[in-house]
């Protein structure tokens, strides 16, 4: 059975302020321990979750510890910190030195000179350093990848290839969304199975009601209907002998716009919405599979 892992929203988006920590209101102290909760009683028992430069890293890092979340901890997701190596260095230190760090380094670097100004080249190494420094404060620091990719071209490569080059990379992501898919899951799963030899993580994916692109290309579908599709190209992919760690749907915790940060209305992408309440579509479809919480269903090092 394909582990599934809950993905909270953690970026800030430079040209409006918008910190989706914020407006989700997955703070320690507001809703994060709740949010968790929820995730796990809906079979999603391990998390990515984000360390940002302008949120206390430490706090963020003793809830999870406190209430027994395993989490992959992106550094930076759209908003580079201004002292690079402070930042690694400080998260390194916080988190327990006797189990594995995980962490993402940089979100979806080949998007940075879309969403945060910064070219990818420069994000890349940025990515670098963060990981080098934190693996430079703490014993056991392990490394996700993530970036768009969503066919089987070439250039999408670029950023995973060079990250992989320098020998950091413990798991690689591939974010796959329903309204940017150029190709079929499985082809793409197949394609960084052969390309890299590393252990593969579906690291976003979600289904978001009202898409006007999601509507067009799968007509009548809900988010149940799209897990269970990325669930079985999955398996395809697998009979094809790609190693799947993993499933994290991303988000889970309903968003406002990106543009309307004081929007009222929520995206409708997750589990969880804005009252606490759950899509009953996906939470349908996680029934299905029938996952409690203690099982050990994801084992990459996380747990130590």
């Amino acid at each position: 059975m394909t582990p599934l892992l809950a993905g909270f929203e953690c970026g800030r988006l430079g040209w409006n302020g918008h910190d989706l920590l914020h407006t989700t209101r997955h703070m320690p102290g507001d809703r994060m321990e709740a949010h968790y909760a929820i995730a796990r009683s809906h079979g999603l028992l391990r998390s990515r979750d984000g360390l940002p430069w302008r949120h206390d890293v430490a706090a963020r890092l003793r809830l999870a510890e406190r209430i027994g979340a395993d989490v992959i901890w992106d550094l930076n997701h759209f908003d580079p910190p201004q002292d690079p190596v402070a930042h690694a260095r400080n998260a390194a230190l916080a988190a327990r030195p006797d189990r594995p760090f995980w962490i993402c380094p940089v979100n979806e670097p080949s998007v940075y000179p879309m969403l945060a100004g910064m070219g990818r080249d420069e994000a890349v190494r940025l990515a670098v350093t963060m990981a080098r420094v934190a693996r430079d404060h703490h014993p056991d620091v392990r490394l996700l990848s993530t970036d768009p990719l969503n066919g089987i071209g070439e250039r999408q490569f670029a950023a995973t290839d060079a990250l992989v080059a320098e020998g950091l990379v413990d798991l690689v992501g591939v974010n796959y969304y329903p309204h940017t898919a150029r190709t079929s899951l499985r082809k793409v799963l197949a394609k960084v199975a052969r390309r890299y030899g590393l252990p593969i993580l579906v690291a976003e994916t979600s289904w978001h009601d009202g898409h006007p692109e999601q509507r067009r290309r799968h007509p009548g579908w809900t988010k149940a209907d799209w897990l269970r599709h990325v669930l079985a190209e999955i398996d395809a992919a697998r009979e094809k002998g790609a190693e799947i760690a993993g499933l994290c749907w991303y988000p889970i915790v309903d968003s406002p716009p990106w543009e309307r940060p004081r929007a009222r209305h929520r995206w409708s992408h997750g589990l969880i919405r804005g009252d606490l309440g759950v899509d009953p579509q996906l939470a349908g479809a996680l029934a299905e599979r029938g996952e409690a919480p203690g099982q050990l269903a994801f084992d990459y090092g996380m747990t130590g």
